[in-house]
């Protein structure tokens, strides 16, 4: 592993992560553990020896953990260790940095409907110490994009999501593709394409309530 050989935090930081790939190697592990074969399928454009060299660089920092998971999935499941969970913060604080380089929309870009669980993480910011529980409207919602299925949950706790089955039961489904569910989580009210919004009068007055105190992908020249 190269290095910049700098007795510096932030340097000796990127020593670890900040080779190519690595950190969006920590983004799939952080919206869960996952085999080598769904890594490589979620990373689309990874060589198949540098997603194994990142992984084995990440295991050896101690970022990463691999155990042999029994039947029936009997594979080697890779997952991150309490030390390399600390990279959600850091990693979600530069998501959103990044949110408004959004607002240009897909283009070329790939897309994963299990992408949007780390985006919720940025759109949605932890509730402070201060804040009433009343100011965070209570809310599920299933959306379904781009093949994938994700239950978002909204509570005093705060927002946050995961990747379930298709069906899951919710308050609100939201669906469409990952650029269009991006825009309405956002609170986006543009005239770019939205995601199809369906749910009961009361849950979608709370769903877009709480859309309305997420981050918007502002272009950057409006901030």
């Amino acid at each position: 592993m190269k290095s910049y050989g700098e007795f510096c935090s932030l340097s000796r930081a990127l020593d670890v992560v900040g080779d190519r790939w690595t950190m969006l190697v920590v983004r799939e592990l952080l919206v869960g553990p996952s085999r080598y074969s769904d890594l490589h399928k979620a990373l689309p454009g990874i060589a198949t020896n540098l997603l194994a060299s990142r992984l084995r660089a990440l295991e050896e920092a101690g970022v990463v953990a691999a155990t042999d998971a029994p039947a029936p999935v009997s594979a080697r499941v890779y997952s991150l260790t309490e030390w390399g969970r600390g990279l959600q913060r850091p990693l979600v604080e530069l998501a959103r940095w990044g949110v408004p380089l959004m607002s240009a929309g897909t283009g070329e870009d790939h897309s994963r409907g299990r992408w949007l669980v780390f985006a919720i993480m940025a759109l949605f910011p932890e509730p402070a110490a201060t804040q009433k529980d009343s100011d965070i409207p209570a809310v599920t919602v299933r959306i379904d994009a781009d093949g994938d299925s994700l239950l978002l949950v909204s509570d005093p706790a705060g927002v946050r999501a995961s990747v379930t089955s298709a069906g899951e039961p919710a308050e609100v489904i939201v669906a469409g593709s990952s650029e269009e569910v991006f825009r309405t989580l956002s609170g986006d009210r543009t005239e770019g394409p939205h995601a199809h919004v369906t749910g009961d009068a009361d849950a979608l007055r709370r769903f877009f309530a709480l859309t309305s105190s997420a981050l918007t992908a502002r272009p950057r020249e409006s901030i």
